[in-house]
């Protein structure tokens, strides 16, 4: 449509529709089965009416009539750093890349004879990116799984460590989806602010992890890794560093929705700044802040930059005052060696007031009574309570609150009778069985948890592990309502390869009014700092600190989560 030169607002609905279909963890099958699609802002009739036709047909007559007289070669370069549609065009045209197998590698040999900076609005930095392009394509995210962010975030941490080494670093951060706290990173991308941008890259080369540098440029520097993760090092100088740190950032559809912004006040924005319609003279800009502001916006956190609303909202200086890490006043789920953990209650409780929290909840999984006996439990419940006592009392300071994660079993029992759950200051149900259940079964299984009276909240509520395990897919209109109507709280669990509920359901519940708890699931206390990370999911669904329930003073937090306080 981009080529054809279709109406500059309809391609721009089919690219917020994108935004918005591209960030669901649901399957937009089920949404479209379900007849859900018209729930999702953004998502018109148009496109509803040729999902319907792809999901019925297996294909849809409008695109196919709007790729007629389009070279086929196409559509292979689209998606090369630097290529876009219209791009991808006028090179599959000059080349005659007609089969979409041997488009890129027909491009690169056009690039080596330096064939591609003839042709009209190309150049030899357009030769040069595109053959980097196509160098970094042979690592791409759909060859190698992406890297949990906890994962990357210990990459990042030594780069920019050793970074700093180097006097004429002014300052280094890291961009892209990193940045955007996304729950998992593919390449990593770094920019570096400096006056010697040389010196810089002859250290950076230097960096004892590098096995392969693949190109090298005075602004621009890619390499991989001895673990594979491929790192592109971008240099700007100091007072262009807020357009650079802000393009790199992204997200891509979040830059498209900006520039759109811009173009329509009169302004071009690029990574080296902002230039004035009509104009030669770019704007530098030290600071995101000031990049913003000179376009009249409110600065946007990096976190909530999906492509979204964001940029509406800060036209209307309504950008939420976004949770942070230091408003966590308690953790509601750790676990003991009682069950699955590491470490003693005690061990546990230390790592909590170290923390500065005021609470703490222990949630070892509920002993079975299948295979233990009633009376056992019995025993066992009693016991904990003790123990918990006699902790309260020798540390004060902070206030221990006991629990169990209870299963919710494949037929929707809850895996602990409500005898024995009253006996407790809180419980927390969760899915840990049966996940390749139909829709109907997930649905009924997680609002059998909702409807119990003495199960406080859903842990890891869709189940998922990143890289190992999709989420599960029920009815989520259903569970939210239920969740509501039962004044019940649903779990950010904070656990790297976790990230549950996703950021963009926690969305979802903070617009309906359900509260969030965000918990780290430790298994041993060193798991306790994971807390960082459900905090970032929080953020990324524009959480601010009212929204998360585990932000309130002990009094108002066993109010909302209507806590028992049997212990």
């Amino acid at each position: 449509m981009e080529v054809k030169k279709y109406n500059f607002f309809e391609v721009r609905a089919y690219q917020n529709a994108i935004s918005i279909l591209d960030n669901l963890t649901v399957s937009i099958f089920d949404m479209w089965e379900n007849k859900k699609l018209g729930d999702l802002p953004g998502v018109g009739t148009s496109i509803i009416s040729h999902l319907d036709e792809l999901f019925t047909k297996g294909d849809v007559k409008k695109f196919d009539e709007l790729k007629k007289g389009l070279p086929e070669g196409m559509f292979a370069l689209i998606g090369l750093r630097s290529v876009g549609a219209k791009r991808a065009f006028k090179l599959a045209q000059a080349f005659k890349l007609t089969d979409r197998e041997t488009a890129i590698e027909k491009l690169k040999e056009a690039a080596k004879k330096h064939q591609i900076q003839v042709i009209e609005g190309f150049g030899e930095k357009s030769e040069t990116q595109i053959l980097e392009a196509i160098d970094q394509s042979k690592m791409t995210k759909n060859e190698k799984p992406r890297l949990l962010y906890s994962h990357a975030e210990e990459i990042v941490d030594r780069l920019i460590s050793y970074m700093k080494t180097c006097k004429e670093v002014e300052r280094v951060d890291a961009l892209g989806s990193f940045r955007r706290k996304n729950p998992t990173v593919g390449d990593l991308d770094l920019v570096v602010s400096t006056l010697k941008p040389a010196e810089v890259a002859d250290h950076f080369q230097k960096f004892p992890e590098i096995a392969e540098v693949i190109s090298k440029g005075e602004k621009k520097l890619i390499v991989v890794l001895t673990n594979g993760i491929q790192v592109d090092l971008r240099l700007s100088t100091p007072d262009s560093y807020g357009a650079m740190l802000q393009y790199n950032t992204g997200s891509k559809q979040h830059n498209i929705i900006l520039r759109q912004y811009a173009l329509e006040k009169g302004y071009s924005l690029s990574e080296y700044g902002i230039k004035k319609k009509g104009g030669d003279e770019i704007t530098e800009f030290p600071s995101e802040e000031s990049f913003y502001q000179y376009i009249g916006l409110d600065y946007i956190p990096p976190e909530l930059r999906h492509g979204g609303d964001e940029v509406e909202l800060a036209k209307k200086h309504q950008i939420p005052n976004l949770v942070t890490l230091g408003d966590m006043r308690g953790d509601l789920q750790a676990h003991t060696f009682a069950s699955d953990g590491l470490n003693s209650l005690e061990d546990m409780i230390i790592e909590a007031i170290k923390l500065g929290y005021d609470y703490f909840g222990v949630t070892d999984h509920s002993p079975s009574v299948q295979n233990r006996g009633l009376e056992e439990v019995e025993k066992i419940i009693q016991a904990t309570k003790e123990e918990v006592a006699v902790l309260n009392k020798k540390y004060p300071e902070i206030k221990v609150l006991f629990g169990y994660e209870v299963n919710i079993l494949a037929d929707a029992a809850i895996a602990l009778p409500d005898n024995l759950l009253k006996e407790l200051d809180f419980a927390l149900g969760a899915i840990h069985t049966s996940f390749n259940q139909n829709r109907e079964e997930i649905t009924r299984r997680i609002i059998a948890g909702l409807e119990n009276p003495y199960l406080n909240f859903i842990g890891h509520p869709s189940g998922r592990l990143l890289n190992e395990r999709d989420p599960i897919d029920p009815d989520w209109n259903e569970v939210f309502v239920a969740c509501s109507y039962n004044n019940k709280v649903m779990e950010i669990n904070a656990q790297p390869n976790r990230l549950d509920l996703p950021d963009d359901l926690a969305k979802e519940c903070i617009k309906r009014a359900i509260p969030l708890i965000i918990n780290t699931d430790a298994h041993e206390r060193n798991q306790m700092e994971y807390m960082r990370y459900g905090v970032n999911i929080a953020r990324r669904a524009g959480a601010e600190a009212k929204h998360v329930v585990n932000t309130l003073k002990f009094d108002d937090f066993v109010k909302v989560l209507n806590v028992r306080l049997k212990s």
